[in-house]
């Protein structure tokens, strides 16, 4: 029978490990979680990699200052919870979901200004899509309204990127689709697909 033998580590081989975890740690700390999830980025590191453009509080107030208010409301993450839930959002959904079919769309995001690009579903609802920029990035939110009550929204994520791939399954009836904020000095055109039960707004 084979004798099964253990290495031992020693204290100086530990004391090592620990200091490295540590070091990498304080590390990821600095240049990640600080930038993106408070806004604090004392090296600037944040910056360069892009993690501080996570950041969706104070430190961005500057840049959103000439936004409108109701945009302002958005780009905070939902309507808040000071407006309440409208009841026709815990609907059930219907028995028949819309025909499945098949979209490509091209929307231009002007310099310095926002719009949304929205699609008509039923509750659970199914949408794939990707979308991807020509050039540069932009600020999303992706989110939806619940039917005949705009004042109501959910947001479902929120980021700067130059493209996204994902799916959603609607909570509710209603406008589903994204804000689109274009921070740069130029015109930026976004190619969206999109698969799925849902129809094209008019």
């Amino acid at each position: 029978m084979a004798e099964i033998t253990h290495q031992i580590l020693d204290k100086k081989s530990i004391v090592k490990q620990v200091l490295i975890a540590l070091v990498v740690g304080t590390i990821l700390l600095v240049s990640a979680v600080l930038p993106a999830e408070y806004g604090i980025d004392p090296l600037g590191i944040g910056k360069a990699t892009g993690f501080s453009k996570l950041y969706v509080g104070e430190a961005n107030t500057e840049t959103l200052a000439s936004v409108p208010h109701k945009i302002l409301q958005l780009e905070n993450v939902g309507s808040g919870a000071e407006v309440p839930k409208p009841a026709a959002a815990d609907n059930p959904a219907p028995a028949t979901q819309l025909a499945e079919r098949t979209d490509e769309v091209n929307v231009v995001i002007p310099a310095g200004k926002g719009l949304e690009y929205k699609v008509d579903m039923l509750k659970h609802g199914n949408l794939r899509y990707e979308w991807i920029t020509d050039k540069g990035e932009l600020y999303f939110d992706f989110h939806g309204e619940v039917k005949n009550n705009n004042n109501y929204f959910e947001s479902y994520t929120i980021a700067y990127s130059n493209n996204m791939v994902g799916s959603l399954l609607a909570p509710f009836e209603g406008p589903q689709g994204w804000y689109f904020k274009n921070n740069s000095n130029e015109d930026i055109t976004v190619k969206i697909r999109m698969k799925g039960q849902y129809l094209l707004k008019q």
